[in-house]
């Protein structure tokens, strides 16, 4: 079996990827091949904003009673999806869909599948496009243990729930560079932008290329033009198919936050699926808004860390 350290670093990687590795807690660490998870984030955000959740949930599963025999641990890969964070330099051509996201992961693993496959929002429907390409290759596809699918719609997205859309249009009409992160954090309040809204735009602000380190101006990490038309996709796409028959049976969860825009469109799908996979679970993730790993870390590790427990007990 091919193992994670057989894939490329992330520097010659289709996209950009941080590592985070969960050692076991057992003296015997099999270190060449800890099993893989893979986490992508939302529109305008980047893989970094899962840094703390992830060593959080890592190390609740550690933790657990069910992991005392476990021996090679755990990495996890948040990858930067294109057109944000660190993949954006990398000049990915359009057209930027939810399908191309897709295919952009599976070249990013090289052939690798995870145990644990996780996406978040609008990375959410990108994990469940994967599924649906990996289906296209027949039954002997491999396919994750566990899809993870965080507060994100499956179906069409009408409207503008999250306010994302007209949170572009605003990105769009600012200058570059920016002077600093209090000056958006006022220009985006004047606009009529919660603080949380702003701090999750200030987190993809990165110093202009070429400045003096801590003192130059700052500029986005992602391409605007490219994140508008990669959540045009994802508003217009809909994977009920995915739901109802996932390649190889595969077992996929969702998560909607109780205080999220999501919600209730999330369940009104659903109650309108024409049949359900019999390994489709839904989870209400309660004092949570749509930010999930943020608002309440603690309540979406307990519902996560049984998936991974469920891993080890199959080896």
């Amino acid at each position: 079996a091919r193992h994670f350290n057989s894939l490329p670093a992330s520097a010659d990687s289709h996209l950009h990827y941080e590592e985070i590795l969960i050692s076991p807690t057992k003296e015997s660490i099999n270190t060449s091949s800890p099993r893989l998870v893979v986490i992508l984030h939302g529109l305008l955000g980047s893989g970094r904003n899962w840094r703390s959740f992830s060593k959080f949930l890592g190390n609740q599963v550690s933790c657990h009673p069910g992991s005392h025999k476990d021996n090679r641990g755990w990495r996890f890969l948040l990858v930067d999806q294109r057109n944000h964070g660190q993949s954006t330099s990398r000049g990915h051509s359009g057209p930027h869909t939810i399908g191309a996201s897709a295919a952009d992961l599976d070249a990013t693993l090289a052939g690798l599948t995870p145990e644990i496959l996780i996406g978040h929002s609008m990375g959410g429907k990108v994990v469940l496009e994967y599924l649906r390409q990996r289906g296209e290759e027949g039954e002997g596809a491999s396919v994750p243990a566990h899809t993870w699918v965080l507060d994100s719609v499956p179906g069409e997205v009408p409207g503008d729930p999250h306010g994302a859309r007209e949170a572009i249009k605003t990105l769009k009409s600012i200058p570059q560079p920016i002077p600093s992160r209090q000056w958006l954090s006022e220009y985006m309040s004047s606009e009529g932008y919660s603080p949380e809204i702003s701090a999750w735009v200030g987190t993809s602000l990165v110093e202009e290329p070429g400045s003096e380190k801590g003192r130059g101006p700052l500029v986005w990490a992602f391409d605007v033009q490219g994140c508008e038309d990669m959540y045009n996709s994802y508003s217009d796409q809909c994977l009920k198919e995915v739901l109802q028959s996932p390649a190889n049976d595969a077992k996929i969860s969702l998560v909607l936050a109780e205080k999220s825009a999501s919600y209730n469109k999330g369940m009104e799908f659903l109650e309108n699926l024409d049949s359900k996979h019999k390994d489709l679970k839904v989870h209400t993730l309660t004092n949570a808004g749509h930010w999930v790993q943020v608002e309440n870390p603690k309540g979406l590790a307990e519902i996560m860390v049984p998936s991974f427990i469920e891993v080890l007990h199959k080896e």
